[in-house]
């Protein structure tokens, strides 16, 4: 029988049909949709759509490259010195080395959060006191610095008493409160991270019947701000240690920006035991300090004037400048007796006039992430610090002052430091 004699008594046409494994692979199922001919044979369950993921952060290997020719080239500059024709240094001289000091900052210490200024990791090297900052035993690019400052010292700073190197490298991170959301937030600060070495030149001098012990900083530090600095790599990573949640917004973080700042600080010492030495033994009997402070910074991270102080009271007060915080031109050295034990409480305040902020204003060159800062900020901080041997142990609490106007509380951070220093050996 024909095809139009069964159209013809009315039967319907044959439709095409599609096999089953046509409807399993189809694009229509794939979205709840069935063509003609197929049906489910039980509940559908739509097949969800793929999810973007970014690739991980990787490292890369010319960044840590960098960074390590740089940690490492006063040892490689030294061991060249060594090998050369050069005379040899007097057998009488004493060392470079005279302190490294090791900082962790974190929200999470004793405040039990993740945000704002949430981390920060900082190791710094301070050389022992040097006849001359032009010593060829030191690094090259710290030396090519100081002889262009020297001449400067010399006119301003006249009957210097003690100088020093110092060198610095770490890495600071920044994170909005609501960690857990990819999305971009912009009434909240940005993520950022800073990774930076600094190099720095430390002035002492020692008081008078008219002036106190006083210190001069200078300090010179480089850097990088944006994914170079390896935040993402550096939270996340710590966060896959501990088993906690990713923070899940880096895709927003500020973008690569080399940095520069030029820091200048000066910092007094008035003692109850009317001591006037810039440095030397701990004490050895019960006084206090009392340590104002104000400095100056200037560069595309941070532009600010700042003034502060810091009171301290306890058994065996070293003759240094303030307890060691992660800021520009903070470190400090101890030249504390072998085998003395040592103790004392300290508080302190930190105010900033604020022009410039990378971290709030966003970058520099290029529009991004940012907020509204606030000019006026203050840091709070009180602790507790040991000494005993070449080791000084110090953790303190730190409160900082709401830093943008959407900011809805103001910052409680820990710090930890521990220094291990040498005895102080005079070259002048």
């Amino acid at each position: 029988m024909s095809a139009v004699g069964s159209r013809g008594r009315g039967v319907p046409p044959r439709r095409a049909t599609l096999s089953a494994g046509t409807c399993a692979t189809s694009s229509f199922v794939a979205h709840g949709h069935f063509p003609e001919g197929c049906a489910p044979s039980q509940p559908f369950n739509p097949i969800p759509a793929p999810t973007e993921r970014r690739p991980p952060n990787r490292i890369n290997p010319g960044i840590f490259a960098a960074l390590l020719a740089l940690v490492f080239l006063p040892l490689l500059s030294r061991a060249s010195l060594a090998a050369s024709d050069s005379p040899a240094p007097p057998p009488n001289s004493p060392p470079i080395f005279g302190s490294f000091t090791f900082y962790l900052e974190n929200d999470k210490f004793f405040a039990g959060t993740d945000q704002h200024y949430t981390q920060g990791l900082r190791a710094t090297w301070l050389s022992n006191d040097l006849s001359d900052f032009n010593d060829p035993v030191h690094e090259p690019i710290a030396t090519f610095i100081a002889q262009r400052v020297r001449p400067f010292i010399d006119e301003h700073f006249p009957g210097v008493s003690v100088l020093r190197r110092g060198v610095s490298f770490g890495q600071n991170l920044y994170t909005p409160v609501d960690t857990r959301t990819a999305a971009y937030q912009p009434d909240d600060r940005p993520y950022a991270a800073w990774l930076y070495l600094g190099w720095a030149f430390h002035v002492l001098r020692d008081g008078d019947a008219t002036h106190p012990a006083r210190t001069s900083v200078f300090e010179i530090t480089t850097g990088l701000v944006g994914p170079g600095a390896l935040g993402e790599w550096a939270q996340n990573g710590w966060h896959d240690i501990i088993h906690v949640p990713h923070a899940e917004g880096w895709a927003h973080q500020l973008r690569n920006e080399p940095g520069l700042n030029l820091v200048w600080e000066r910092k007094l010492r008035y003692s109850t035991d009317d001591t006037r030495r810039s440095h030397g033994p701990a004490r050895r009997t019960f006084a206090a300090d009392f340590i104002p402070h104000y400095g100056l910074s200037l560069g595309n991270v941070s532009t600010y004037a700042n003034l502060g102080a810091e009171v301290r009271a306890g058994y065996r007060l070293p003759r240094d400048f303030g307890t060691p915080v992660i800021r520009p031109s903070a470190d400090t050295a101890i030249e504390r007796e072998l085998n003395a034990l040592g103790a004392h409480l300290f508080a302190s305040i930190d105010a900033r006039l604020v022009a410039r902020d990378l971290f709030l204003d966003g970058n520099t060159f290029r529009s991004g992430p940012h907020v509204a800062k606030r000019p006026l900020v203050a840091d709070w901080q009180a602790g507790l610090v040991l000494n005993y041997h070449r080791f000084k142990f110090a953790y303190s609490q730190a409160a900082r002052t709401k830093e943008f106007y959407s900011q809805r509380r103001r910052q409680v951070f820990g710090s930890v430091s521990l220094t291990y220093s040498r005895p102080l050996e005079l070259r002048r």
